[in-house]
Protein backbone atom coordinates (compact mmCIF):
# COMPACT_ATOMS: atom_id res chain seq x y z
CA UNK A 1 0.00 0.00 0.00
CA UNK A 2 1.64 3.32 -0.93
CA UNK A 3 1.39 5.46 1.86
CA UNK A 4 -0.66 8.29 0.14
CA UNK A 5 -3.41 6.02 -0.03
CA UNK A 6 -3.95 6.40 3.52
CA UNK A 7 -4.57 10.21 2.98
CA UNK A 8 -7.20 9.95 0.38
CA UNK A 9 -10.84 10.51 1.68
CA UNK A 10 -12.97 7.89 2.23
CA UNK A 11 -9.66 5.22 2.53
CA UNK A 12 -11.48 2.63 4.71
CA UNK A 13 -10.28 0.14 2.31
CA UNK A 14 -6.42 0.77 2.92
CA UNK A 15 -7.17 -0.03 6.78
CA UNK A 16 -8.68 -3.11 6.46
CA UNK A 17 -5.94 -5.54 7.24
CA UNK A 18 -4.90 -5.77 10.75
CA UNK A 19 -0.93 -5.62 11.38
CA UNK A 20 0.39 -8.04 13.60
CA UNK A 21 0.39 -7.48 17.69
CA UNK A 22 3.01 -6.51 19.75
CA UNK A 23 2.83 -10.34 20.82
CA UNK A 24 6.85 -9.51 23.27
CA UNK A 25 4.95 -6.94 24.84
CA UNK A 26 1.44 -8.40 24.80
CA UNK A 27 1.83 -11.86 25.33
CA UNK A 28 1.97 -13.41 28.79
CA UNK A 29 1.66 -17.47 28.10
CA UNK A 30 4.40 -19.43 29.78
CA UNK A 31 7.31 -19.59 27.59
CA UNK A 32 6.95 -15.94 25.90
CA UNK A 33 9.32 -13.42 26.30
CA UNK A 34 6.62 -11.20 27.78
CA UNK A 35 5.06 -14.21 30.07
CA UNK A 36 8.54 -14.67 31.05
CA UNK A 37 8.97 -11.27 31.92
CA UNK A 38 5.60 -11.28 34.33
CA UNK A 39 6.81 -14.47 35.85
CA UNK A 40 9.92 -12.58 37.73
CA UNK A 41 7.80 -10.50 40.12
CA UNK A 42 5.49 -11.27 43.04
CA UNK A 43 1.54 -10.91 41.67
CA UNK A 44 -1.29 -10.32 43.26
CA UNK A 45 -4.15 -12.93 42.65
CA UNK A 46 -6.88 -12.35 44.26
CA UNK A 47 -7.93 -10.55 47.33
CA UNK A 48 -8.39 -12.42 50.81
CA UNK A 49 -12.30 -11.83 50.82
CA UNK A 50 -12.99 -13.84 47.75
CA UNK A 51 -10.79 -17.16 48.72
CA UNK A 52 -13.85 -18.55 51.07
CA UNK A 53 -13.67 -21.98 52.62
CA UNK A 54 -14.10 -23.53 49.37
CA UNK A 55 -11.17 -23.61 46.73
CA UNK A 56 -11.02 -20.75 44.34
CA UNK A 57 -10.38 -21.65 40.33
CA UNK A 58 -8.30 -18.99 38.56
CA UNK A 59 -6.79 -17.93 35.79
CA UNK A 60 -3.76 -15.70 35.71
CA UNK A 61 -1.20 -15.65 33.19
CA UNK A 62 -2.91 -17.91 31.25
CA UNK A 63 -2.35 -20.75 33.54
CA UNK A 64 -5.47 -22.28 35.30
CA UNK A 65 -5.25 -22.36 38.96
CA UNK A 66 -7.02 -23.39 41.88
CA UNK A 67 -6.31 -21.28 44.90
CA UNK A 68 -7.63 -22.66 48.71
CA UNK A 69 -7.07 -21.81 52.10
CA UNK A 70 -6.35 -25.51 54.37
CA UNK A 71 -8.10 -25.73 58.57
CA UNK A 72 -4.20 -24.07 59.73
CA UNK A 73 -5.07 -20.99 57.46
CA UNK A 74 -2.18 -21.59 54.81
CA UNK A 75 -2.99 -20.42 51.56
CA UNK A 76 -1.69 -22.40 48.77
CA UNK A 77 -2.20 -21.79 45.10
CA UNK A 78 -1.55 -25.24 42.73
CA UNK A 79 -1.82 -26.16 38.97
CA UNK A 80 -5.39 -27.10 38.74
CA UNK A 81 -5.17 -30.53 37.77
CA UNK A 82 -4.53 -33.35 39.76
CA UNK A 83 -0.79 -35.08 39.22
CA UNK A 84 -2.53 -38.70 39.69
CA UNK A 85 -5.25 -38.82 37.39
CA UNK A 86 -6.10 -34.74 36.08
CA UNK A 87 -8.98 -34.32 38.06
CA UNK A 88 -9.76 -30.30 39.21
CA UNK A 89 -8.31 -29.22 42.32
CA UNK A 90 -11.14 -26.85 42.10
CA UNK A 91 -13.98 -29.97 44.05
CA UNK A 92 -10.97 -30.68 46.19
CA UNK A 93 -11.32 -30.43 50.05
CA UNK A 94 -9.94 -28.21 51.98
CA UNK A 95 -8.21 -30.14 54.93
CA UNK A 96 -5.87 -28.85 58.18
CA UNK A 97 -2.32 -30.03 56.87
CA UNK A 98 -3.84 -29.09 52.40
CA UNK A 99 -6.01 -30.12 50.39
CA UNK A 100 -7.39 -33.48 49.21
CA UNK A 101 -8.56 -34.61 45.77
CA UNK A 102 -11.93 -35.62 45.20
CA UNK A 103 -11.20 -38.55 42.57
CA UNK A 104 -8.81 -40.49 44.73
CA UNK A 105 -8.31 -38.50 47.74
CA UNK A 106 -4.40 -37.93 47.61
CA UNK A 107 -3.91 -35.32 50.22
CA UNK A 108 -1.40 -32.16 48.90
CA UNK A 109 0.58 -29.65 50.98
CA UNK A 110 0.74 -26.14 50.21
CA UNK A 111 3.86 -26.63 48.35
CA UNK A 112 2.81 -29.04 46.26
CA UNK A 113 4.38 -32.25 48.84
CA UNK A 114 1.97 -35.68 48.38
CA UNK A 115 1.18 -36.26 52.02
CA UNK A 116 -1.45 -39.41 51.81
CA UNK A 117 -2.07 -41.42 48.69
CA UNK A 118 -4.70 -43.75 49.99
CA UNK A 119 -5.15 -47.18 48.32
CA UNK A 120 -1.77 -47.39 47.98
CA UNK A 121 0.08 -49.84 49.73
CA UNK A 122 1.94 -48.72 52.74
CA UNK A 123 5.31 -49.06 51.07
CA UNK A 124 4.43 -47.69 47.78
CA UNK A 125 7.46 -44.65 46.39
CA UNK A 126 4.75 -43.34 44.34
CA UNK A 127 4.86 -40.06 46.74
CA UNK A 128 8.05 -39.33 46.43
CA UNK A 129 8.33 -39.30 43.12
CA UNK A 130 6.92 -36.11 41.88
CA UNK A 131 4.41 -33.45 43.34
CA UNK A 132 1.40 -30.98 41.99
CA UNK A 133 2.41 -28.05 40.50
CA UNK A 134 2.65 -25.38 43.54
CA UNK A 135 3.92 -21.24 44.03
CA UNK A 136 4.32 -19.57 46.92
CA UNK A 137 2.15 -17.33 48.05
CA UNK A 138 2.49 -14.45 50.52
CA UNK A 139 -0.95 -12.87 51.79
CA UNK A 140 -0.71 -9.02 53.02
CA UNK A 141 -2.94 -6.03 53.45
CA UNK A 142 -5.36 -8.66 52.31
CA UNK A 143 -4.24 -9.30 49.13
CA UNK A 144 -2.76 -12.66 47.79
CA UNK A 145 0.60 -12.85 46.01
CA UNK A 146 2.01 -15.56 44.12
CA UNK A 147 5.62 -15.75 42.44
CA UNK A 148 5.28 -17.82 39.00
CA UNK A 149 8.95 -18.23 38.02
CA UNK A 150 11.71 -20.01 38.90
CA UNK A 151 12.33 -20.97 42.17
CA UNK A 152 16.00 -20.24 42.71
CA UNK A 153 15.29 -16.75 41.71
CA UNK A 154 12.67 -15.84 43.59
CA UNK A 155 12.78 -12.12 44.42
CA UNK A 156 12.41 -10.17 47.73
CA UNK A 157 8.77 -9.68 48.58
CA UNK A 158 7.56 -5.70 47.88
CA UNK A 159 7.43 -4.12 50.97
CA UNK A 160 5.79 -0.74 49.43
CA UNK A 161 5.51 2.07 51.58
CA UNK A 162 1.63 2.52 50.86
CA UNK A 163 1.07 -0.43 52.61
CA UNK A 164 1.00 1.33 56.00
CA UNK A 165 0.29 4.73 56.03
CA UNK A 166 -0.63 6.53 59.27
CA UNK A 167 -3.73 7.82 60.15
CA UNK A 168 -5.04 5.91 56.05
CA UNK A 169 -7.41 2.97 55.69
CA UNK A 170 -6.47 0.42 52.83
CA UNK A 171 -8.96 -1.49 51.13
CA UNK A 172 -8.38 -4.34 49.31
CA UNK A 173 -10.69 -4.73 45.57
CA UNK A 174 -10.50 -6.12 42.04
CA UNK A 175 -12.21 -5.60 38.97
CA UNK A 176 -11.73 -7.44 35.54
CA UNK A 177 -11.46 -6.44 32.27
CA UNK A 178 -11.63 -7.79 28.69
CA UNK A 179 -8.85 -6.72 27.48
CA UNK A 180 -4.96 -7.03 27.52
CA UNK A 181 -2.78 -6.14 30.55
CA UNK A 182 -0.82 -3.38 28.50
CA UNK A 183 -3.45 -0.96 27.14
CA UNK A 184 -4.91 -0.52 31.05
CA UNK A 185 -0.81 0.23 32.23
CA UNK A 186 -0.36 3.15 29.33
CA UNK A 187 -2.82 4.51 30.49
CA UNK A 188 -1.36 5.29 33.65
CA UNK A 189 1.46 7.26 31.87
CA UNK A 190 -0.99 9.24 30.00
CA UNK A 191 -1.98 11.87 31.87
CA UNK A 192 -3.30 14.24 28.87
CA UNK A 193 -6.42 11.69 28.49
CA UNK A 194 -7.80 13.01 31.72
CA UNK A 195 -8.13 16.16 30.36
CA UNK A 196 -10.24 15.20 27.33
CA UNK A 197 -11.98 11.66 28.93
CA UNK A 198 -12.52 12.91 32.14
CA UNK A 199 -13.32 16.45 31.66
CA UNK A 200 -14.01 18.14 28.05
CA UNK A 201 -15.03 15.65 25.98
CA UNK A 202 -18.37 14.17 27.73
CA UNK A 203 -18.41 16.71 31.04
CA UNK A 204 -16.70 16.40 34.10
CA UNK A 205 -16.02 12.90 36.02
CA UNK A 206 -14.02 14.51 38.86
CA UNK A 207 -13.53 18.13 39.57
CA UNK A 208 -14.21 20.92 36.87
CA UNK A 209 -9.97 21.86 37.26
CA UNK A 210 -9.28 18.07 35.27
CA UNK A 211 -10.12 20.61 32.10
CA UNK A 212 -7.18 22.51 32.37
CA UNK A 213 -3.57 21.52 30.87
CA UNK A 214 -1.01 20.53 33.28
CA UNK A 215 2.59 20.86 32.88
CA UNK A 216 3.72 17.36 32.92
CA UNK A 217 7.69 16.28 34.04
CA UNK A 218 8.55 12.42 33.63
CA UNK A 219 11.14 10.90 35.46
CA UNK A 220 12.77 7.96 34.85
CA UNK A 221 13.87 4.90 37.82
CA UNK A 222 16.09 2.02 37.78
CA UNK A 223 12.88 -0.03 37.48
CA UNK A 224 10.45 2.55 36.14
CA UNK A 225 9.02 6.03 36.54
CA UNK A 226 6.87 8.47 37.99
CA UNK A 227 5.56 11.66 36.76
CA UNK A 228 4.33 15.21 37.77
CA UNK A 229 1.38 16.85 36.44
CA UNK A 230 1.11 20.48 37.69
CA UNK A 231 -1.86 22.92 37.44
CA UNK A 232 -2.32 26.50 38.39
CA UNK A 233 -5.43 26.79 40.40
CA UNK A 234 -5.73 30.51 41.25
CA UNK A 235 -2.81 31.43 43.61
CA UNK A 236 -2.31 27.65 43.76
CA UNK A 237 0.03 25.31 42.63
CA UNK A 238 -1.40 22.11 41.86
CA UNK A 239 0.47 19.46 41.69
CA UNK A 240 -0.08 15.33 41.20
CA UNK A 241 2.28 12.39 41.57
CA UNK A 242 1.84 9.01 39.62
CA UNK A 243 3.99 5.83 40.02
CA UNK A 244 4.26 3.15 37.41
CA UNK A 245 6.71 -0.01 38.13
CA UNK A 246 7.85 -2.18 35.42
CA UNK A 247 5.97 -4.89 34.69
CA UNK A 248 2.58 -3.73 36.20
CA UNK A 249 2.55 -1.34 39.35
CA UNK A 250 0.97 1.59 38.93
CA UNK A 251 -0.29 4.68 41.60
CA UNK A 252 -2.61 7.56 41.55
CA UNK A 253 -3.17 10.55 43.32
CA UNK A 254 -6.54 11.77 44.24
CA UNK A 255 -9.32 12.11 42.29
CA UNK A 256 -12.14 13.24 44.41
CA UNK A 257 -10.71 14.34 47.35
CA UNK A 258 -8.37 17.52 45.94
CA UNK A 259 -8.89 19.71 43.70
CA UNK A 260 -6.11 22.11 43.56
CA UNK A 261 -7.79 24.59 46.10
CA UNK A 262 -6.58 23.69 49.54
CA UNK A 263 -3.01 23.65 50.62
CA UNK A 264 -2.08 20.35 50.97
CA UNK A 265 1.42 18.56 51.44
CA UNK A 266 2.35 15.49 50.44
CA UNK A 267 -1.00 13.93 50.33
CA UNK A 268 -0.86 10.35 49.47
CA UNK A 269 -2.29 7.97 46.89
CA UNK A 270 -5.68 7.15 45.96
CA UNK A 271 -4.61 3.32 45.16
CA UNK A 272 -1.74 1.15 44.99
CA UNK A 273 -2.92 -1.64 42.14
CA UNK A 274 -1.29 -4.06 39.64
CA UNK A 275 -2.64 -4.67 36.19
CA UNK A 276 -2.36 -8.63 36.27
CA UNK A 277 -3.02 -10.69 33.16
CA UNK A 278 -5.27 -13.40 33.10
CA UNK A 279 -4.98 -14.42 29.68
CA UNK A 280 -3.32 -12.35 26.80
CA UNK A 281 -7.12 -10.90 26.00
CA UNK A 282 -8.28 -10.09 29.93
CA UNK A 283 -6.90 -8.92 32.57
CA UNK A 284 -7.87 -7.48 35.78
CA UNK A 285 -6.90 -4.90 38.55
CA UNK A 286 -5.84 -6.15 42.13
CA UNK A 287 -5.89 -3.08 44.13
CA UNK A 288 -5.41 -1.48 47.83
CA UNK A 289 -7.47 1.93 47.86
CA UNK A 290 -6.49 4.19 50.70
CA UNK A 291 -9.23 6.30 52.66
CA UNK A 292 -8.60 9.18 55.11
CA UNK A 293 -7.16 12.65 55.17
CA UNK A 294 -4.22 12.40 53.02
CA UNK A 295 -5.80 10.12 50.58
CA UNK A 296 -10.01 9.49 49.15
CA UNK A 297 -12.58 10.85 51.08
CA UNK A 298 -14.20 7.81 53.65
CA UNK A 299 -17.50 8.44 51.98
CA UNK A 300 -15.71 6.54 48.81
CA UNK A 301 -15.63 3.40 50.91
CA UNK A 302 -18.33 1.75 49.07
CA UNK A 303 -18.40 -0.62 45.73
CA UNK A 304 -19.51 2.20 43.61
CA UNK A 305 -17.00 4.63 45.20
CA UNK A 306 -14.09 1.77 44.49
CA UNK A 307 -15.19 1.29 41.22
CA UNK A 308 -15.58 5.68 40.42
CA UNK A 309 -12.27 6.21 41.71
CA UNK A 310 -10.56 3.56 39.25
CA UNK A 311 -12.53 4.06 36.28
CA UNK A 312 -14.26 7.32 36.86
CA UNK A 313 -17.80 5.83 36.82
CA UNK A 314 -19.78 3.05 38.28
CA UNK A 315 -19.85 -0.18 36.46
CA UNK A 316 -22.44 -1.59 35.38
CA UNK A 317 -24.34 1.64 33.30
CA UNK A 318 -26.68 0.93 30.55
CA UNK A 319 -24.53 0.90 27.49
CA UNK A 320 -26.47 4.28 25.76
CA UNK A 321 -25.15 5.82 28.98
CA UNK A 322 -21.28 4.56 28.43
CA UNK A 323 -21.86 5.73 24.81
CA UNK A 324 -22.95 9.43 26.43
CA UNK A 325 -20.24 9.85 29.13
CA UNK A 326 -17.64 7.15 28.30
CA UNK A 327 -14.90 6.41 31.09
CA UNK A 328 -11.81 4.62 31.44
CA UNK A 329 -13.26 1.14 31.29
CA UNK A 330 -14.75 1.92 27.65
CA UNK A 331 -11.67 3.47 26.89
CA UNK A 332 -9.50 0.24 27.46
CA UNK A 333 -11.65 -1.96 25.88
CA UNK A 334 -12.87 -0.32 22.45
CA UNK A 335 -8.65 -0.65 21.63
CA UNK A 336 -9.74 -3.91 21.25
CA UNK A 337 -8.93 -7.59 23.15
CA UNK A 338 -4.93 -6.84 22.01
CA UNK A 339 -4.48 -3.16 20.72
CA UNK A 340 -2.57 -3.02 17.50
CA UNK A 341 0.03 -0.88 18.22
CA UNK A 342 1.24 -0.70 14.13
CA UNK A 343 -2.02 0.86 13.87
CA UNK A 344 -1.61 3.80 16.03
CA UNK A 345 -0.29 7.61 15.14
CA UNK A 346 1.40 8.45 18.41
CA UNK A 347 1.72 12.27 18.77
CA UNK A 348 3.61 14.42 21.64
CA UNK A 349 0.60 14.10 24.61
CA UNK A 350 1.75 9.80 24.06
CA UNK A 351 5.38 10.61 25.35
CA UNK A 352 4.99 8.66 28.37
CA UNK A 353 3.19 5.79 26.63
CA UNK A 354 6.50 5.90 23.91
CA UNK A 355 8.59 5.51 27.34
CA UNK A 356 7.22 2.40 28.75
CA UNK A 357 6.77 0.65 25.94
CA UNK A 358 10.56 1.12 25.61
CA UNK A 359 11.91 0.42 28.94
CA UNK A 360 9.66 -2.46 28.86
CA UNK A 361 10.58 -4.13 25.75
CA UNK A 362 14.48 -3.35 26.94
CA UNK A 363 14.32 -5.07 29.65
CA UNK A 364 12.15 -7.91 28.37
CA UNK A 365 15.21 -8.51 25.68
CA UNK A 366 17.44 -7.92 28.68
CA UNK A 367 15.64 -11.16 30.46
CA UNK A 368 15.85 -13.17 27.16
CA UNK A 369 20.18 -12.64 27.05
CA UNK A 370 20.30 -13.97 30.41
CA UNK A 371 19.75 -10.58 32.44
CA UNK A 372 17.84 -10.69 35.64
CA UNK A 373 14.98 -7.69 35.88
CA UNK A 374 15.47 -4.94 38.42
CA UNK A 375 12.94 -5.40 41.08
CA UNK A 376 11.01 -2.85 43.43
CA UNK A 377 12.87 -3.80 46.49
CA UNK A 378 16.10 -3.03 44.98
CA UNK A 379 14.86 0.68 45.45
CA UNK A 380 14.94 0.11 49.39
CA UNK A 381 12.42 -1.38 52.14
CA UNK A 382 9.86 -0.15 52.56
CA UNK A 383 9.87 0.80 48.59
CA UNK A 384 9.64 4.51 48.42
CA UNK A 385 6.70 6.12 46.20
CA UNK A 386 5.57 9.34 45.26
CA UNK A 387 1.92 9.16 44.19
CA UNK A 388 -0.14 11.74 45.89
CA UNK A 389 -0.92 15.33 45.72
CA UNK A 390 0.55 18.06 46.74
CA UNK A 391 -0.79 22.07 46.78
CA UNK A 392 1.34 24.79 47.30
CA UNK A 393 0.59 28.56 47.79
CA UNK A 394 2.53 30.16 45.19
CA UNK A 395 1.06 33.26 43.17
CA UNK A 396 1.71 33.96 39.86
CA UNK A 397 4.37 36.50 39.18
CA UNK A 398 3.36 39.56 37.08
CA UNK A 399 4.35 39.79 33.27
CA UNK A 400 6.14 36.36 34.40
CA UNK A 401 6.32 33.06 32.49
CA UNK A 402 3.79 31.18 34.53
CA UNK A 403 4.68 27.87 32.68
CA UNK A 404 8.08 28.16 33.87
CA UNK A 405 7.38 29.19 37.78
CA UNK A 406 4.77 25.89 37.63
CA UNK A 407 7.73 23.35 35.95
CA UNK A 408 10.18 24.74 38.70
CA UNK A 409 7.81 24.00 41.39
CA UNK A 410 6.83 21.33 40.09
CA UNK A 411 10.78 20.02 40.14
CA UNK A 412 11.18 21.36 43.53
CA UNK A 413 8.53 18.91 45.04
CA UNK A 414 9.77 15.82 42.97
CA UNK A 415 13.38 16.76 44.83
CA UNK A 416 11.58 17.30 47.99
CA UNK A 417 9.98 13.98 47.46
CA UNK A 418 13.52 12.04 46.41
CA UNK A 419 15.37 13.49 49.58
CA UNK A 420 12.91 11.78 51.72
CA UNK A 421 14.25 8.31 50.24
CA UNK A 422 16.59 7.62 53.03
CA UNK A 423 14.10 7.60 55.74
CA UNK A 424 11.24 5.65 56.44
CA UNK A 425 7.81 6.07 57.71
CA UNK A 426 6.32 9.26 59.44
CA UNK A 427 9.51 10.53 59.84
CA UNK A 428 9.71 10.81 56.15
CA UNK A 429 6.29 12.05 55.67
CA UNK A 430 7.21 14.45 58.14
CA UNK A 431 10.71 15.87 56.65
CA UNK A 432 8.98 15.96 53.37
CA UNK A 433 6.09 18.04 54.73
CA UNK A 434 8.77 20.09 56.13
CA UNK A 435 10.69 20.72 53.00
CA UNK A 436 7.37 21.80 51.52
CA UNK A 437 6.48 23.96 53.95
CA UNK A 438 9.12 26.11 52.68
CA UNK A 439 8.65 26.02 49.60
Amino acid sequence: MAKQDQYQPYCGYFHSELPAENAALTHVAAGTPGGEFMRRFWQPVATSEELGELPKLIKILGEELVLFRDKRGRVGLLQKHCPHRGASFEYGICERTGIRCCYHGWLFDVDGTILETPAEPEDSPIKKRFRAGAYPVVERKGLIFAYFGPPDEKPPFPEFDTFDIPDVESVAYSLPYPCNWLQIVENAMDPFHGVFLHARVSGTHFFDSWAKFGIVDFHERDIGFYYTNARRIDDNIWLRIHDILLPNFTQAGAVFATDGSDVKHFGRCSFTRWVVPVDDENSKIVSLAHFGDRAEGHEMNTQEGLECIEQGQPRGRPYEETQRVPCDYEAFIGQGAIARHANEHLGTTDRGVSMLRRKLGVAIEALQRGEQPAQPADLGTPIPTYAGDTVVHMPAIENGDDDALILETSRRIAAAYEEGDSLTGEARDEHIQQLLAKL
